[in-house]
């Protein structure tokens, strides 16, 4: 369980550490969010992960198995698991206090959420519900629903840019992504990186938001000002988004940045090498898949036909061309060797192929191979495919130290020798039953009760040997434990002596310290007094010049004054001018227009004469 918590957590902080250096800066948040939902799923997947490859390992018949040395613990062995068993049992005690603890306030959030909703009112729109609250708060959603202000949302007095934000947390379902690691937290409370990869995960929704709104082609200017003098609240809900989370430089530089399809294709490209790491460093384990491999036991035939063929693959076993499972292996072998008696089943040649198999199919198959007429005609009983050797186990020891060896003792010490290998067991004939007599069986009998006798009178004198060996052995560790004890004297005088030595010389060294640490003292009170007059100096000095530079700023602002002031005048007698101007061109042409109409009058009423003259004139030459 350790184990599986500590690569866990290793691979969560390498996929959140490449997040934070090399993609939460970058204008891509629909692929960050699923970048940090994949990192902690996959951080405590991987773990339990046990990866298998194909390889092409050769089993056969003489595969050695080391013995192994089985080790006598001693009592403070058992102490010691005893510890261990108390220790773990208080460690799972304080780990179910704290899985209760933030089960209970995760309850208890969103206990306090579901109330507002039901005592408040609802107002259902298309894709959300609006709760409106009588108290006033920030905008925040949960789920479905938008917790708003109810004087102000009444009013109209909510920016649309805030109530767009909040409906994109809806529309996107990030409440889920909290509930999500909420969740985890509460198993996983020990660990101090959720709550940065929470953080980082509600930072990414904000950004989703505000590039929505964004888009909406609402001003950025004017959304950072709203954002910003938006106000604060201190009531807020642990579960919830409100709209000025975590409104900070990264935020706002945010919304101005801009996606680029280098920058991301360069980032994917950096995260393959740690996602592959990654695999390869926190899985369970890596298993090796034995793929076409071929074993042969010969141990030359009397008969031509005492061969037997084996080919597995997978789960599949071919015997002498016939198919079969693990089921059939026994009746398709008894069959093939149902022509021989049972004396004669020896010295069979054996060749078995391997492909895309393991050591437990393996195993089964050796089971069913034991009761086949084959496996119990021969003598020494090998199975068929005998496993890969088992690594030598790690076994921890308590060594009690004891008496130190005599230097006698090392020279007679020699190394010990490796054990010889076990041979592979061969395959040979029964041998045949020795015949004896009646008299030669009672004089072996004789013989037996003779080496019975012997070997009891043995027993008793090893017996009194260990006794007399065990009591030389407590003498000797009461003469080492004196001897112990004595050393161990001396040696607590000698360090009391050197700590009296070290106590007398650390006096000296503290002493020559306070010296030097009094002379810093006072040349650290000269450097301060004389920084503070050059301090009083250089502001006096700064104060002349600020006032001087006021009395310059006033004086520049006076004659800046009087030339606005100037300026105006002009322009009001150029105003002036123009509309006295204005009004002699309007009366010369109001004139013009006058005369203009008198003589059109003229030329009418001429006309009009003219016209009667004709008329006239007209009548006459008609009469």
């Amino acid at each position: 369980m350790i184990i599986y918590i500590i690569k866990s957590s290793l691979c969560l902080v390498l996929l959140w550490s490449f997040y934070r250096l090399f993609l939460e800066r970058e204008n891509m948040h629909h692929f960050k969010r699923f970048y940090l939902l994949f990192s902690l799923i996959f951080a405590y997947t991987i773990p339990l992960v046990t990866i298998t490859y194909e390889t092409d390992t050769v089993l056969n018949q003489e595969n050695i198995q080391q013995p192994v040395n089985h080790l006598i613990l001693s009592d403070n062995v058992q102490v010691e698991a005893t510890s261990s068993d108390y220790f773990s049992t208080i460690i799972w005690i304080v780990y179910g206090i704290g899985v209760l603890i933030f089960a209970i306030r995760f309850i208890k959030n969103i206990y306090h959420l579901i109330k507002k909703v039901r005592r408040n009112e609802n107002l259902k729109e298309s894709s959300h519900i609006n709760v409106l609250l009588t108290n006033s708060i920030i905008p925040h959603t949960f789920l479905h629903y938008i917790f708003v202000p109810k004087k102000e949302f009444q009013k109209k007095a909510i920016p649309q840019e805030v109530l767009l934000h909040e409906k994109t947390h809806v529309q996107q379902r990030h409440t889920l992504d909290i509930l999500f690691v909420e969740i985890f937290q509460v198993i996983f409370w020990f660990n101090p990186i959720w709550f940065w990869v929470k953080k980082s995960i509600k930072l990414n929704h904000e950004f989703l938001a505000d590039q929505k709104v964004l888009k909406q082609q609402f001003s950025i200017h004017q959304y950072m000002d709203l954002l910003v003098n938006y106000p604060n609240s201190s009531h807020q809900a642990v579960l919830a988004s409100p709209i000025n989370y975590s409104l900070t430089k990264k935020r706002i530089v945010m919304m101005s940045q801009q996606f680029s399809k280098t920058k991301a294709t360069t980032r994917l490209l950096l995260f393959l090498p740690i996602l592959l790491g990654c695999i390869l460093l926190f899985n369970n384990k890596m298993v090796a898949q034995q793929k076409s491999t071929t074993i042969s036991t010969t141990v030359a035939p009397t008969h031509p036909d005492k061969k037997i063929k084996i080919r597995v693959s997978g789960e599949q076993i071919n015997i002498n061309g016939i198919t079969t499972d693990l089921s059939g292996v026994a009746a398709v072998i008894d069959n093939a060797t149902k022509q021989w008696k049972d004396h004669e089943l020896t010295e069979f040649q054996f060749s078995v192929k391997l492909e895309n198999t393991n050591d437990k199919f393996l195993k089964k198959l050796n089971k069913v191979y034991r009761k086949t007429r084959l496996y119990k005609a021969n003598p020494d009983g090998h199975d068929l495919i005998p496993p890969s050797p088992p690594a030598p186990p790690k076994m921890r020891t308590s060594v009690v130290p004891g008496p130190p060896p005599s230097p006698k003792a090392h020279k007679k010490l020699k190394a010990p020798k490796p054990p010889k290998p076990l041979k592979a067991p061969k395959v040979s004939k029964l041998p045949k039953a020795p015949s004896y007599s009646r008299t030669e069986l009672e004089e072996l009998e004789r013989e037996a009760e003779l080496i019975k006798e012997e070997v009891e009178r043995e027993k008793t004198e090893l017996a009194e040997l260990a006794e007399i060996d065990k009591a030389i052995a407590i003498e000797r560790a009461e003469e080492v434990r004196y001897e112990a004890e004595e050393v161990k004297e001396e040696i607590a005088a000698l360090a009391m002596e050197r700590a009296e030595a070290s106590r007398y010389k650390a006096e000296q060294v503290r002493a020559v310290a306070m010296e030097q640490a009094e002379k810093a003292r006072v040349i650290a009170m000269e450097e301060s007094n004389r920084a503070r007059e050059q301090s009083y100096k250089i502001r006096e000095e700064a104060m002349r010049n600020a006032e001087r530079a006021r009395f310059e700023a006033e004086k520049v602002r006076a004659m800046a004054r009087d030339n606005v002031e100037k300026s105006r005048r002009q322009a009001e007698k150029a105003r002036r001018k123009a509309i006295d101007q204005a009004k002699r061109a309007r009366d010369v042409v109001r004139k013009e227009a006058i005369e203009e109409r008198k003589e059109a009058r003229k030329r009418i009423q001429e006309a009009r004469k003219e016209q009667q003259r004709a008329r006239e004139k007209a009548q006459k030459e008609n009469n």
